[in-house]
């Protein structure tokens, strides 16, 4: 029997069902690819689609953390060209060091920033998609039922695209930095093409439906407060 759709509204179980999955992501984070070789990764056809989108969260967060890297390295090679032949001449050497101390940290925050984000959206997705079989959340209430691998895989390919077809425009730039980041950025976008296209597969695997026989609503507790059949 196909599974129902659920929309849960202030349901504070989710979430502790969520962080209570933290040491299980973070065991694949610490240890990449032990389910799948990066080698066989890139095939388009897997025994096991769930641990192939894992290994491919896993991956998308790694290279999110060095993006944030670069684009700090980028930052601060900025901010030196802009200041390093001003600084004397109209703040003084000493409001210049005070000044550059405090971009520096502002840098090492945004990097910091980032690199949670990144992990951040790799658990949530993995949790999604992987634990619950499909489940999107906007602040208040989630939905969870197969069609969302839909959802899920449709999303990660039009932003792969998009983001590819962005990171091509920025090859006109000279900067050694900027060629390195568009080719992460170019990296990051294939990432997303294949959890797309994981996600299409395990939607597939779990009947291609697009309308769920049955909808049901949960309250803050998990009690069902409502149910409808759909003909």
């Amino acid at each position: 029997m196909s599974a129902p759709c659920v929309f849960h509204c202030l349901n504070t179980r989710l979430a502790d069902e969520w962080l209570k999955t933290c040491r299980e992501y973070l065991g694949y984070v610490r240890r990449p690819f032990q389910s799948i070789p990066l080698c066989q990764l890139w095939k388009c056809n897997q025994s096991n689609w769930a641990a192939a989108y894992t290994e491919w969260g896993v991956l998308q967060f790694y290279v999110g953390v060095v993006t944030a890297i670069i684009m700090a390295v980028m930052r601060g090679l900025d901010w030196k060209d802009r200041h390093d032949h001003k600084h004397e001449k109209h703040h003084g050497e000493h409001h210049h060091e005070d000044h550059k101390e405090a971009d520096i940290i502002n840098i090492g925050i945004d990097v910091v920033v980032r690199i949670l984000v990144c992990y951040i959206l790799a658990h949530l997705s993995w949790f999604a998609v992987v634990r619950k079989n499909g489940c999107f959340c906007c602040i208040l209430a989630c939905c969870e039922c197969p069609p969302v691998l839909l959802l899920w895989g449709v999303l990660s390919i039009i932003w792969g695209v998009l983001g590819m077809l962005d990171s091509v425009q920025d090859l006109n730039n000279d900067c050694t930095f900027c060629i390195i980041g568009t080719i992460v950025q170019a990296v990051y976008c294939i990432i997303l093409l294949y959890m797309g296209f994981c996600c299409l597969k395990l939607w597939i695997q779990h009947g291609s439906e697009i309308i769920p026989p049955v909808i049901q609503g949960k309250g803050p507790n998990g009690d069902i407060v409502g149910a409808a059949q759909i003909l």
